[in-house]
């Protein structure tokens, strides 16, 4: 769907210009492009008429052994949090929006629950609900530069008190 390649490549000019979370990034830039394929396959399948049947599997506790796991990265759960950081996508939001309220885009969402949960996690991510305020971000501190640490390793010099650079 050109919706969430466009999304993609947002999240990529933001992973440029914000340097200090490379991994959020990437994992929220994987996670938007597993949106659109899983969403772009029920389509498809939907058009068939090959939906998959709904399968009743029961709670798998007890059944697997407990393992350590790396920690994890988490995107954030609030409203509209993608937006937040990322103010040059509010044009294409009314792109999606005019996408979902389409008959038939709005047909399928209610027969397809697979899907309804895709646009619901991308409605989150996008869309501040009336009545909130959009969230301030808090960027990292990434200064100084880590190259500009190193040069001044380079040529042997500090920072001296008044936050010019002194020689040794």
């Amino acid at each position: 769907m050109p919706f969430f390649t466009l999304l993609q490549a947002a999240i990529g000019v933001l992973s440029l210009r914000d340097q200090s979370r490379p991994a959020f990034f990437r994992l929220l830039w994987n996670r938007v492009g597993a949106m659109g394929r899983r969403l772009e396959k029920l389509i498809k399948q939907w058009q068939a008429g090959t939906l998959p049947k709904k399968r009743d599997c029961g709670s798998q506790a007890g059944k697997t052994q407990d393992r350590v796991r790396a920690p994890s990265i988490t995107l954030p759960a609030g409203h509209g949090w993608l937006v937040a950081r990322m103010p040059d996508i509010h044009q294409k939001l009314s792109d999606l929006d005019m996408l979902l309220s389409r008959e038939e885009c709005v047909r399928f969402l209610a027969e397809v629950p697979a899907a309804r949960k895709i646009v619901g996690v991308l409605q989150r991510m996008l869309v501040v609900p009336p009545g909130k305020t959009l969230a301030r971000v808090k960027r990292a501190a990434v200064w100084p530069p880590p190259a500009w640490v190193r040069a001044v390793d380079i040529a042997k010099m500090m920072v001296g008190p008044t936050g010019r650079l002194e020689w040794l």
